[in-house]
């Protein structure tokens, strides 16, 4: 799919912007590893070790979605702000983009999986008690079918969605950039709130509003190279920046153990630290990624990194039901309850591939054709990453 880029002055230009690709390829490879290895997957030493300790904040991966996809959205509304369909050809949009494979998943396994198994009771059972999953309300409900947790991050995405485009309508980049820089402090300030009033971990980590701060500041960024002033002020000293950024990022690794998501440390600062850092590179790798880019980009701009951006979405949708239904059962049957380091890592690699092998038959088999239909609906976006 063609990319778009924004020019020195905030006009779309067209060319390629391979290295948002990288980052979702990225963004999708650690969270994979995070959720095939953090709960069963602890060397205390040899080769695999690294591995572990790198799994273990693998949930970055998802700050990196968040950032991404408010700084993609946001910059598709600023652009069509004054499109007749400013609203309906962006819920068509998202709908297309999201809603065939996520519902047919759902219909395939919620149903016709118990229907085909004569198993009227567990079909009864899925519709009562997995509503949430339809409705995409599941970060609040926390009912899932075993193996359908990770859909939490998809019930935010699909919250944004839904009252992001009322924020940005009307508003001036200049004046938006400051309401998100007002979002991202008060995400900080409810998770110190909710960590204060006794709210569990999991609660705090899959609550649209305590995500916020990734999706502004990555809106932020969609807002600033809008901004000429700004733009320009910002890449000249973009080394600095990105400097600066990295510092901040090892000594708040430092202050939050790694960024361990269940300690008031990583829970609070350390999300906010996350989502600055985050925003920081998506912004920075769209401004780079011209003639003559930077290191980091044509580090993201790796063919294979950029394939698995490709067909992240449906990677991250089939990936942790391979690992719940299949992977593991699988290894625990064969390997015992209590299986080595090396046969965990190569099952966690057997779900990768085999989840980056669904998810290119299911975009060419049966996505594309929905995506093929934003035509229909489309009008010109100045940043794009692939098929999001």
């Amino acid at each position: 799919m063609a990319l778009l880029e924004i020019s020195t002055r905030g006009r779309p230009s067209a060319r390629h912007l391979p290295a948002l690709d990288g980052i979702r390829g990225l963004a999708i490879l650690w969270v994979v590893f995070h959720n095939t290895l953090d709960d069963h997957f602890a060397p205390a030493s040899g080769l695999l070790h690294p591995v572990a300790l790198l799994a273990h904040p693998g949930w970055i991966g998802v700050q990196l979605f968040f950032a991404l996809s408010g700084f993609l959205i946001t910059a598709g509304l600023l652009d069509t702000q004054e499109a007749d369909n400013y609203f309906s050809g962006f819920y068509a949009k998202r709908a297309l983009r999201i809603l065939p494979l996520y519902y047919a998943v759902l219909l395939i396994l919620l149903v016709i999986v118990p229907m085909a198994a004569g198993n009227l009771s567990e079909l009864s059972s899925a519709f009562e008690h997995q509503a949430s999953l339809w409705l995409f309300v599941v970060n609040w409900t926390h009912s899932a079918a075993y193996g359908f947790a990770h859909f939490w991050s998809l019930a935010v995405e699909e919250q944004f969605y839904l009252f992001w485009p009322l924020v940005v309508y009307r508003l001036s980049p200049q004046r938006l950039l400051t309401v998100c820089l007002w979002i991202s402090l008060g995400a900080l300030a409810v998770r110190c709130g909710m960590r204060l009033e006794g709210a569990t971990s999991w609660t705090i980590y899959t609550a649209t509003p305590c995500r916020m701060d990734a999706l502004a500041l990555g809106a932020a960024g969609a807002c600033l190279v809008r901004i000429p002033s700004l733009e320009s002020y910002t890449r000249r000293r973009l080394p600095l920046l990105s400097g600066a950024t990295l510092a901040l990022f090892l000594l708040a690794m430092l202050l939050t153990r790694f960024y361990d998501d269940s300690r008031i440390a990583g829970e609070t600062i350390g999300y906010t630290v996350l989502a600055w850092c985050s925003a920081v590179l998506v912004t920075g790798a769209a401004m780079t990624d011209g003639a003559a880019p930077s290191w980091l980009s044509r580090a993201l701009r790796w063919a294979p990194l950029r394939s698995c951006g490709k067909y992240s979405y449906a990677m991250y949708v089939f990936h942790e039901l391979l690992h719940k239904l299949v992977t593991l059962p699988s290894i625990i049957k064969y390997f015992g309850p209590d299986p080595a380091p090396r046969v965990i890592f190569a099952g966690s690699l057997v779900t990768l591939l085999v989840s980056y092998g669904l998810a290119f038959l299911s975009y060419h088999a049966f996505e594309k054709h929905f995506l093929s239909l934003k035509r229909l609906v489309q009008r010109p976006s100045a940043l794009r990453a692939g098929p999001a």
